[in-house]
């Protein structure tokens, strides 16, 4: 061990590639190092680390101390790396600790910001992200991450600690010596790098531009640069080459005839020009997934908020492709962090998940706005193409909740998302329809998959965990997909002109004000012979058969119709006796290809709003039959 901190002395003190490194301080005795909590080294093993939608291993070629660092690879996004698990029992939560890590980009980039994050879930329950350190490092050097007076967040639970980048990076790293130890505590690390600030004609870069640089430049055209950067910096005109016309002003203004060098040209839309990185075999696989490009107006106004600092939420609505196990490896935790990364500013954009297992848009429609649109969404993505099936309620459901959406006073950009099954099921038809109705962005997984599967260039394992759902490396390919959606509409080829609600419908907009309401909200409520229990997820309330009497469910309220959410299982389910204004039906919690999930189904509707006089009790009163949910079409 007192190697490795002879050794990192050494390298800080170092000048690598002529860039200064600032050593960081060693602990005072060994007495010190005891005191550590955490200490990742890499050298017999990954020491606990593992990707974070990402590949890590042990690396021989690059070390801050010791033999070995852990390299990072196969990245997707910046917020990609490497992960620890740590225990509130030794970092304990409302605490102050010392933490450092290095980092060092294993790419071609000249500088590369890293991040040293904590990753928690808060008191509410949803996953939280708290920045423990960062730095600028530069190519071929190692940079330090240290925070010694970094306080857990008091209500910090299932902690990880992880090294990223978050300047839109996707390239290689490789980190070393990561260290926790008590609060104040000056960690050994290869501190911080003197970056070269690039000012065009300071060649030499001392931060001036005189008769140095112009003999540099001179030697550069004959002979060549030493690098990118230096390069860059006797561009003097900033036409992206060095030419004698750079010399003759750099020779201007060393004279004194030039006050400032002019202007570079600056595109009129840099996404014109944007290069994409992907082999031409995915971006193949990209432009296959954009079924629809639709309107860009929305999407680009909520993009342009995001850059200018504004607060901007993005918010998934979908099954359990969607939900993804409510991990950061889901496709929507990860579109989510490339839309942060890449237009916003800091901290300035929010996600919501709202993906819930085995789920229909018709449940969807029923709980959007309480568990997405109250938070005023400025991106809403909607994912139900494998729970939905043929049929009026599914057309008419989908289309009342894009249709809700879309009416929003806060004008939210909406992209349709459309999956298929491994067997190749998808209500892509349906879906479609609605979708171009309304001019909607539609990104198909299915015509991209079905593509790629039939070119061979993806196998179905290569994306399935099982019949339905992504793993993890399928998950980052619906992500890149809504990457490149967003790429490809801030083109101005894809500009559009600002949206307007079509006159027409595809199915029918019956639905779209159909919402589930809470019990206080019914008048004359009586729970009759039902005996109230625990909800499912965020649907509000659970009323339950008692089995002990049959005294119906009664109340009244406003409205043209009436949905019920229910449990639903293949068999083993009672059937309820529904009675609306007179009007009588049944409703069977038996149905073919669920497994005690949230269904839903339409129970009464009339022409106009008007009184509902409802009345729900059981057809036998020893079966089970537990209700989730009343919606009202208002």
């Amino acid at each position: 061990m007192h190697m490795k901190q002879m050794l990192a002395m050494m390298t800080a003190a170092c000048c690598l590639g002529g860039t200064l490194m600032l050593p960081g301080t060693l602990p005072a005795s060994a007495e010190g190092e005891a005191d550590w909590y955490l200490h990742a080294g890499f050298e017999d093993s990954a020491d606990g680390w593992t990707g974070r939608a990402a590949t890590v291993s042990q690396s021989q070629k690059a070390a801050y101390a010791g033999s070995a660092s852990l390299l990072i690879t196969g990245r997707t996004a910046s917020w990609c790396g490497a992960s620890c698990a740590i225990g509130t029992d030794t970092f304990v939560p409302g605490q102050r600790y010392s933490f450092s890590a290095n980092a060092m980009s294993a790419g071609n980039a000249e500088t590369t910001d890293f991040k040293f994050t904590l990753q928690y879930t808060g008191a509410d329950g949803t996953v939280a992200y708290s920045e423990i350190a960062s730095a600028t490092g530069v190519q071929g050097a190692w940079v330090q991450l240290a925070n010694t007076e970094y306080t857990v967040p008091a209500d910090a639970s299932e902690m990880q600690i992880y090294v990223e980048t978050s300047d839109g990076s996707k390239e290689d790293f490789y980190i070393d010596e990561i260290i926790a130890a008590p609060e104040g505590t000056e960690l050994p690390g290869a501190g911080i790098p003197v970056v070269r600030r690039l000012l065009r004609g300071d060649v030499s870069f001392d931060g001036a531009v005189n008769v140095i640089d112009l003999t540099l430049v001179k030697a550069g055209l004959t002979r060549g640069f030493a690098d990118a950067l230096t390069e860059k910096a006797a561009d003097t005109d900033g036409d992206g080459t060095v030419s004698l016309t750079d010399l003759v002003l750099l020779h201007k203004y060393v004279a004194g005839l030039l006050d400032a060098f002019p202007e570079p040209p600056v595109p009129d839309n840099p996404w014109d020009t944007y290069e994409e990185t992907a082999s031409p075999e995915m971006q193949k696989f990209y432009e296959t997934a954009i079924l629809s490009m639709g309107n860009t107006a929305r999407l680009c106004e909520k993009i342009a908020k995001a850059q200018s600092g504004e607060q901007v939420r993005v918010s998934y609505l979908g099954g359990s492709i969607t939900e993804g196990g409510r991990t950061d490896t889901c496709y929507a935790a990860r579109s989510y962090r490339y839309f942060a990364d890449t237009f916003g500013t800091g901290s300035n954009v929010a996600f919501t998940n709202a993906g819930m297992s085995g789920t229909s848009s018709v449940v969807g429609l029923l709980r959007a706005e309480n568990d997405i649109l109250k938070e005023q969404p400025d991106v809403i993505f909607i994912e139900f193409s494998v729970n939905d099936h043929p049929g009026e309620s599914y057309e008419k459901g989908f289309e009342g909740l894009v249709r809700k959406c879309l009416m929003q006073d806060n004008e939210p950009a909406v992209i349709l998302l459309i999956n298929r099954s491994k067997g190749g099921y998808s209500s892509q038809g349906q879906m479609e329809k609605i979708g171009r109705n309304y001019d909607l962005p539609i990104i198909s997984m299915d015509n991209a998959l079905t593509y790629a599967f039939n070119t061979g260039l993806l196998t179905l394992d290569d994306y399935y965990t099982d019949e339905y759902h992504p793993h993890a490396e399928g998950a980052a390919l619906i992500s890149d997909c809504i990457g490149y959606y967003y790429r490809q509409a801030l083109k101005t080829e894809n500009k559009s002109a600002p949206y307007t609600m079509p006159s027409t419908v595809a199915y029918g907009s019956e639905y779209t004000t159909a919402t589930i309401v809470p019990l206080s909200e019914l008048q004359d409520f009586s729970a009759g012979s039902f005996s109230s229990a625990n909800g499912y997820a965020t649907l509000p309330y659970g009323l339950t058969n008692s089995k002990n009497g049959n005294t119906p469910i009664t109340f009244k309220t406003q409205g043209r119709g009436m949905f019920i959410v229910y449990q639903a299982k293949s068999d083993g389910m009672g059937t309820l006796n529904i009675d609306v204004n007179g009007k009588a039906s049944k409703l069977s919690g038996n149905k073919q290809y669920t497994w005690g999930g949230p269904d839903t189904d339409l129970v009464y509707i009339q022409d106009t709003v008007g009184e509902l006089n409802v009345s729900i009790g059981m057809e036998n009163q020893y079966a089970d039959f537990t209700i989730w949910g009343i919606g009202i079409i208002k």
